[in-house]
């Protein structure tokens, strides 16, 4: 061959050399992983993700794999690479058989060499042209595919052109990555997302915004807790630590170094323990560890929100928190929790300047994503706390006459309010409840928590309703709140409330207390006198159940009918009079606290006067569960630990009895006597023996209602006398005295038989001997028969049941009796003009303070002569 020819034949085989090569680092990339790796990315609800495209880190071979599927491409690649591998040695012996004349003569065997080498390249390249070719393509393609993977992958189809198999292969990789089975895909803007950034983030830099004012909530309520914690700590004798360390530790005479409690152990040095004869350093350090074991046990199980009644530092200024955070109380429950949202799409969904790859966008949880931001864009002022005034000095004492209001505060502001909505209602109720926002035009001064709420909304849905919730969770002003949105959005509305007459005042002065709706007391000799006023108006009436048979009501718009089990039985006069009116009436809530599961034939009277539709033969015999099923568009309940974070909480309320006239000729002839003690304890007295008295029926009432739900009672009374009654009406229900004469081991006797005793039994106690000093956990219900002339005394006695251990939630009844020496003495220790309002939905912080320094003798002198002013009488 020629030089020319030879130059040519190189020039083939170093382009198939470089082809080779190529084909080597092809098989490396397509042997390279091939999976996708993803960043910070949005989650929404379970399977919708929001991820931007900069966070996605692709496969090198991603396309070029895509390209190559389906071809034999890496058998084509094996074998060429190993077909070609013989041509550099035959380029080197060619190489090396070059030269000129020289060469020839002094070397003719590498002449020799190289020409055949020359030969048998050729020959090789030949062999090899059709191979060469089909490598040289599936270079070209994947150079391609690989040339526009690193422009960017495409998800979705557009003007990039990029061809289906590559995005369907792009999206499988995706699926694959996030676990899921045929997603749906789609490219989001996110301008909506970072206008809302904007928003949030200067929302987060205003001190009174919920935001803020939610964080510093949080960490005071955690010092509080940590508070309680150390009181415990210091209360726990170092004995406790022989138990944490399986009574392995020796404590020698720790008394003598003032080491008594586990929160001594804590906060004395390893170095003063060792001065202890017998403790060494193991020792020492042994006891540390178990003191700090203890300590990190209490902290974990101490996760009450509840603020106390002690004025610590944390306590204050928490309360000062909440103080702030009412007055941002003017948007609505659905406005606040599409705020919270939007504040955790901002937190946790990555900022993106390109545009967003969305996963399954049809789903519901994107919709509400979208739809919120655009609430947001529309409602940016939404986000900006108005001018919030500086709490007053006083603001303790203000939490102290309404903790119930600050703790429903706490309980919004931590985002820890419960629906509690049944989950046997059907998917369509359900989101007509939640849609509805309450009108408040009428209310006053009421706080719902969220299950209050939405009970509300759930009798204004469902138009008549059975509320069924636990005591003291507030059944009262959920029925306050349905009628105050519909006088509100109904016209000409009435609202005819039916209760006890044992509790008519208390349900008047609660409507009073928390609408500005005018309110009629349709009891007594002008019972229809005041229903004739409430006609001409869009008030409430306040009548008895046998009040409702006796007068002539016109329908009302909504009747409430409280202890609904009361007319059980459709023979009865009352039950017919008051369901002519709930027939009438295009609303009705019948209130009733009695458990389902016990009487299920009452139950099916009082769904039958509601939504006789639900009603089938032989219900009343059906299991609970399906009883349940068939009724819950008729009926609510709520347990408190399914609805209340800090339980065991305590509920106070104050029970406001309307004397008999036989109560009130005696108590009147008390204070024309100016008998201070007999004015105390004269409602508790019946003038005639075998005669209840009002407060005495009141009392029964508690104790029937707290038998039905699995409760115990502690009674406590000032006078012995008002005990002799209390063992003349309850009978076999009292299951022990406790007064100054009997002694403390016969006292811890009378406890231990309450644990012992069925529900609706109770220990009747003198307060100034029962009222310290004992552990009374097994009674959850406490009722105080008289107010006391100091109230730290009922605080005290109080705190026996509600103490660590209880795992009840605590009620507390005060029975004051209307327009008495009692209500006086509130007035006046109170230092209130409506002292009613002092416990109006009381938590377990609930007491009366010491608000005047004032003795005995001036608080009686005080009170008669307030009580004879009022019964005109001037002799003395």
């Amino acid at each position: 061959m020629d030089r020319a020819q030879i130059s040519g034949l190189l020039n083939r085989a170093q382009h198939t050399i470089g082809l080779a090569e190529q084909a080597n680092h092809l098989l490396r990339l397509l042997k390279a992983p091939s999976a996708v790796r993803i960043g910070d990315k949005g989650t929404l609800g379970i399977d919708t993700y929001l991820i931007p495209a900069r966070n996605i880190t692709w496969p090198d071979n991603l396309y070029v794999t895509v390209f190559l599927e389906g071809l034999n491409t890496q058998a084509t690649l094996t074998d060429f690479i190993a077909s070609t591998a013989v041509l550099p040695r035959l380029v080197s012996t060619i190489n090396e058989g070059q030269g000129g004349m020289f060469r020839r003569l002094f070397n003719p065997a590498k002449v020799q060499a190289g020409d055949q080498a020359a030969f048998d390249l050729m020959v090789k390249l030949d062999e090899n042209a059709e191979a060469t070719r089909v490598v040289s393509r599936i270079l070209e393609g994947a150079g391609t595919a690989h040339t526009r993977q690193q422009q960017g992958v495409a998800v979705l189809p557009g003007i990039h052109g990029t061809g289906e198999r590559y995005i369907e292969h792009a999206q499988h990789l995706l699926a694959t990555a996030l676990d899921l089975t045929h997603p749906s895909f789609d490219t989001w803007d996110g301008a909506t997302l970072a206008q809302a950034r904007r928003v949030v983030q200067r929302y987060a830099q205003d001190p009174n915004s919920e935001y803020r004012l939610k964080a510093e909530a949080e960490k005071l309520l955690g010092s509080i807790n940590e508070l309680r914690v150390q009181i415990l700590l210091e209360q726990l004798p170092i004995d406790a630590l022989r138990t944490v360390t399986d009574h392995r530790l020796r404590f020698g005479s720790l008394e003598s170094i003032r080491v008594v409690t586990v929160a001594d152990v804590l906060k004395t040095h390893t170095s003063i323990l060792t001065t202890v004869q017998g403790i060494g350093q193991q020792t020492a350090q042994r006891m540390k560890a178990a003191a700090e074991t203890l300590k990190q046990e209490a902290l974990s199980r101490q996760h009450t929100s509840t603020i106390g009644e002690e004025p610590t530092t944390p306590a204050m200024r928490l309360i000062n928190v909440l103080a702030r955070f009412d007055q941002t109380e003017a948007i609505t429950p659905e406005e606040r929790a599409r705020r919270s949202r939007v504040i955790d799409y901002v937190e946790h969904i990555p900022p993106s300047i390109d545009p967003y790859i969305v996963i399954n966008p049809a789903t519901e949880d994107f919709n509400h994503f979208t739809d919120d931001l655009r609430w947001v864009d529309a409602n940016p002022n939404l986000f900006h706390p108005q001018t919030i005034t500086t709490p007053p000095a006083d603001i303790w004492d203000d939490y102290l006459t309404r903790p119930a209001h600050y703790q429903g505060l706490l309980s919004t502001l931590l985002g820890r309010d419960i629906e509690g909505a049944d989950e046997l209602l059907d998917a369509t109720t359900l989101q007509k409840i939640r849609e509805l926002t309450l009108n408040k035009t009428h209310i006053t001064d009421l706080h719902l928590r969220g299950y209050q709420s939405f009970g509300a909304r759930f009798a204004i849905i469902q138009k008549k309703v059975l509320l069924g919730d636990d005591m003291g969770l507030g059944k009262t002003v959920q029925a306050i709140s349905t009628a105050a949105h519909l006088s509100a959005t109904e016209k000409d509305f009435r609202t005819l409330v039916v209760v006890p007459a044992s509790v008519i005042v208390n349900w008047t002065r609660e409507c009073t207390r928390f609408t500005n709706l005018p309110v009629f007391i349709a009891h007594g000799d002008n019972k229809q006198q005041a229903i004739n006023a409430w006609s001409e108006t869009n008030g409430i009436a306040v009548c008895t159940y046998d009040g409702v048979r006796a007068m002539d009501i016109p329908s009302p718009g909504l009747v409430i009918a409280d202890e609904a089990h009361m007319i059980k039985n459709p023979a009865t006069k009352r039950t017919q009079a008051l369901r002519r009116l709930i027939d009438a009436a295009p609303y009705a809530l019948l209130m009733t606290g009695t458990p389902l599961e016990n009487k299920v034939e009452e139950f099916v009277n009082l769904v039958r006067y509601i939504q006789p539709d639900l009603i089938t033969r032989g219900m009343a015999k059906m299991q609970a569960e399906n009883f349940r099923e068939r009724i819950a568009p008729a009926y609510l309940r709520r347990n408190q630990a399914d609805v209340l974070d800090e339980l065991p909480e305590r509920t106070d309320s104050i029970d406001w009895i309307d004397l008999t006239a036989e109560d009130r000729s005696a108590y009147d002839e008390q204070v024309r006597q100016g008998s201070w003690m007999g004015m105390r304890r004269s409602a508790m007295l019946s003038p005639a023996p075998r005669r209840a008295s009002a407060k005495m029926q009141r009392i029964l009432e508690l104790l029937d209602e707290a038998e039905e739900h699995g409760r115990k009672a502690l009674i406590f009374t000032y006078f012995l006398d008002v005990l002799d009654e209390l063992e003349n009406h309850l009978g076999e229900r009292v299951v022990g005295r406790i007064s100054g004469e009997v002694p403390a081991t016969k006292r811890q006797e009378l406890v231990d038989a309450l644990s012992q005793s069925k529900p609706g039994s109770a220990l009747i106690a003198q307060i100034t001997a029962g009222g310290v000093g004992l552990n009374i956990q097994s009674a959850s219900l406490c009722i105080i028969c008289e107010p006391q002339v100091k109230p730290t005394i009922e605080q005290q006695a109080v705190a026996r049941v509600h103490r660590m251990g209880q795992t009840a939630t605590v009620q507390v009844h005060r029975l004051i009796g209307d327009e008495t020496a009692d209500e006086r003495m509130l007035v006046i220790l109170a230092g209130k003009t409506h002292i009613f309002d002092v416990y109006a939905r009381l938590s377990e912080t609930a007491e009366i303070p010491d608000a005047v320094d004032i003795t005995e003798s001036q608080l009686a002198a005080r009170v008669i002569d307030e009580e004879r002013a009022r019964l005109g009488i001037t002799d003395k």
